[in-house]
């Protein structure tokens, strides 16, 4: 897609619904970046929580020397355990915990996927955190999910298809890998 090669390293998008009617999901460059938008599934208009896209690292080529193990422990080159380490910052900052880390398949990539919980206070219910991170086209990106925590299922399903879509549209469009 277009807003991938326009997401640079340290930027994060806010992916919102769409002021201007119809279906779709609004990605924004927070700091007045440029406006670019993916169209989506209508289930996708109301979502119950956030999500953010944001490039976190370079890929680098994996070492050919690596054993099964040690390539099982990489995405795109970086160490499963630096990605880990962004979620454990993040959540040390928002007051949470990591529940669990896992690689999955979603449309046929590599995706490792850390879950978070931040506890409720007087403000806000407990939220579910995901955090998504996927290679494309030499970045490796995260997509971070909150949301409370019985719409959890709901935004790993959200999220999952929007990585599904953002790879599969990336592809289809010429000169966007």
């Amino acid at each position: 897609m277009a807003f991938a090669k326009a997401l640079k390293f340290g930027t994060t998008a806010a992916i919102t619904t769409r002021a201007s009617g119809g279906v779709g999901i609004g990605l924004e460059c927070v700091g007045g970046g440029p406006r670019r938008w993916l169209i989506a599934t209508p289930s996708c208009i109301s979502l119950p929580g956030q999500m953010a896209l944001s490039v976190v690292a370079l890929s680098r080529p994996n070492p050919a020397f690596l054993t099964s193990r040690e390539e099982k422990r990489m995405l795109a080159g970086v160490d499963v355990t630096d990605l880990r380490r962004i979620v454990i910052d993040k959540m040390i900052a928002e007051g949470g915990w990591v529940t669990n880390d896992f690689v999955k398949e979603v449309n046929g990539s590599r995706v490792f996927v850390v879950t978070a919980h931040t506890p409720r206070d007087v403000r806000s219910p407990e939220k579910a955190w995901s955090f998504y991170f996927t290679e494309f086209s030499g970045r490796i990106y995260s997509l971070t999910t909150n949301a409370p925590a019985e719409s959890a299922e709901r935004m790993s399903t959200e999220a999952e298809r929007f990585i599904g879509s953002f790879r599969s549209n990336s592809s289809s469009q010429p000169g966007n890998q």
